[in-house]
């Protein structure tokens, strides 16, 4: 499914779910054939910035990452910050700033030519963790493309929802969990609240989806997994990566990362984005874009491309 015109971040998904034909709605698993914009668009009084990717919490709130903004005020602009959202509708949520991340939030480019960026954010047993990665803007990125380019991600967590986090980020920018551009754009794939899952295996591991290494029109996505209970840890060593066949089997995922094959491919249609799974639908869905023209300098409409699929690895359609 494509739609034309206009970039629908990945947090829409969740407003959606209303939409979906109710035809569709067999807890079997039927494929998704249709999508509808019906609801009223809406912004939370005071956000400013991109990129917000919210996070179901085990206390119930939602909590979230920014980039380039002041979360909900309160703070300076920063590269990266971090809130909270209370309500019960959409028409009542409100809110509030919870950290200006620190080393995490500061805008300036370092000596790699880049700064900090946030993918998504998780609720897993109590504690939130997010991807950070670093950005090196088209100028700076060198891309043929003249692309933005995502590189040497990491897992931060906290576990007093938001306040603190750990690693820090001169660790991250010495030590980066995944080292170059494969894993550059990473982002939790979401299931229920506090990371509640129970298909796929997701009960016992969490996964992630990345493309190439670029904010824009990347090529394709992989998919990666740690053990649920290693998460914790933050060690890129405990992470495995889907290589092909059926997903369930432990034969297919590897390490280390070179041995990733792509759960999709379309050579600069593959935006940065995330996946959900959609209980009632037994799918999940992920939303992809590019540019019209592959350039933001010279057209800055969008074209969203709509994929599903009945488990993380495959098949997309």
């Amino acid at each position: 499914m494509t739609i034309t015109e206009g970039k629908f971040p990945v947090a829409v998904v969740a407003a959606l779910l209303g939409a979906f034909s109710p035809a569709l709605s067999a807890h079997g698993g039927k494929p998704i054939v249709d999508i509808r914009f019906a609801a009223k668009w809406g912004e939370i009084t005071n956000s400013q910035g991109d990129e917000w990717a919210p996070t179901w919490a085990n206390d119930g709130n939602l909590y979230t990452g920014n980039d380039d903004g002041d979360n909900f005020g309160g703070i300076q602009g920063r590269s990266i910050a971090f809130g909270k959202i209370t309500g019960d509708t959409p028409d009542t949520l409100q809110g509030v700033t919870i950290s200006d991340m620190a080393g995490y939030g500061i805008g300036d480019l370092g000596s790699d030519k880049a700064n900090w960026k946030t993918m998504n954010s998780y609720g897993v047993d109590g504690a939130l963790y997010m991807f950070v990665t670093r950005c090196r803007y088209p100028e700076q990125s060198g891309d043929t493309n003249h692309r933005h380019v995502f590189l040497n991600s990491s897992i931060i967590k906290s576990t007093d929802h938001g306040k603190t986090w750990t690693r820090p980020a001169e660790e991250s920018f010495q030590h980066p969990m995944f080292p170059g551009e494969k894993f550059g754009s990473p982002y939790f794939v979401w299931f229920g609240q506090n990371g509640e899952a129970s298909v796929d295996n997701a009960d016992k591991y969490i996964y992630a989806v990345a493309n190439n290494g670029h904010f824009e029109d990347g090529d394709y996505y992989i998919l990666g997994r740690v053990a649920r209970e290693k998460l914790p840890d933050l060690n890129a060593a405990d992470w495995q990566f889907y290589t092909g066949g059926n997903g369930m089997t432990p034969r297919h995922w590897a390490s280390p990362i070179d041995k990733a094959k792509p759960i999709l491919r379309d050579t600069l249609h593959c935006s940065m984005t995330g996946m959900t799974y959609i209980p009632a639908l037994g799918r999940y869905v992920m939303v992809a874009w590019h540019y019209t023209t592959y350039d933001l300098r010279t057209d800055p409409r969008t074209i969203n491309d709509f994929y599903e699929a009945p488990h993380p690895w495959s098949p997309w359609m």
